[in-house]
């Protein structure tokens, strides 16, 4: 059984949180697990089992849709609901690696995770039984939490397609917000047979993340480091 972790940033994200992402991954995730890292500017710094792509070079259609939409700017109350150009990085480097990796499980972590101990292929193994095509965090009456997706990859191509689908025509401002999280939803309601398996603990309303995972990843919501050292604290205590 092999795994794939994916993950993308930009050099400014990166000086805010995704350093800790990235320090902590280096650290805690076993060597046997491939790491997929999708940057603005290269970084030269890994282990052996990590690789380290351009994001926008890689994906041109990435490209295709910022210049497409870059117009399409929302302002007031949540507009980042609405903002399909700023998340769309995270769906373009998800579809990529799902079509360029050779690797049994594919799984994103978004890059203001922290990584708090050691994780293991068989760790990872375990959300995501035979029986079911993806492993997320649902929510009730709610988009779903993205910031941890699992994928069997033998079951995915269509899957995929669709999602990319949803950018390359456009259609993703069709759907009643414009995150990737709609996007993987609208995705999976499209695929009824495709068994979705949700690991959110069926008692919270709130920090799926951190509750599905506590003690071993926490995830940051904000990024100034007095925010990052209380979930830190919070997450290790």
């Amino acid at each position: 059984m092999s795994i794939t972790i994916v993950s993308t940033w930009s050099e400014k994200n990166y000086q805010e949180y995704a350093k800790y992402f990235l320090e902590s991954a280096k650290k805690y995730i076993s060597e046997d697990i491939n790491v997929w890292v999708y940057t603005d500017v290269p970084y030269t710094d890994l282990p052996g089992h990590f690789v380290n792509l351009p994001l926008e070079a890689s994906c041109p259609d990435l490209v295709d849709f910022k210049r497409r939409n870059e117009h399409k700017k929302s302002t007031g109350k949540k507009a980042f609901m609405r903002d399909a150009v700023r998340f769309a990085h995270k769906s373009y480097a998800i579809i990529h690696a799902s079509r360029t990796v050779n690797t049994d499980q594919l799984i994103w972590l978004d890059a203001d995770t922290e990584i708090l101990c050691p994780l293991t292929t068989d760790w990872f193994k375990s959300f995501l039984p035979k029986k079911y095509f993806c492993a997320y965090l649902g929510r009730d009456n709610k988009y779903s939490e993205t910031g941890y997706l699992q994928f069997n990859l033998k079951k995915a191509k269509s899957f995929f397609d669709k999602w990319d689908w949803y950018y390359k025509s456009d259609e993703i401002y069709n759907l009643r917000a414009q995150l990737d999280c709609h996007v993987f939803d609208a995705c999976l309601e499209h695929f009824p047979k495709l068994n979705g398996h949700n690991i959110s603990p069926p008692w919270t309303q709130k920090r799926h993340f951190d509750i599905a995972f506590e003690k071993y990843m926490c995830h940051y919501k904000g990024s100034d480091k007095e925010k990052r050292d209380i979930y830190f604290w919070k997450a290790t205590r």
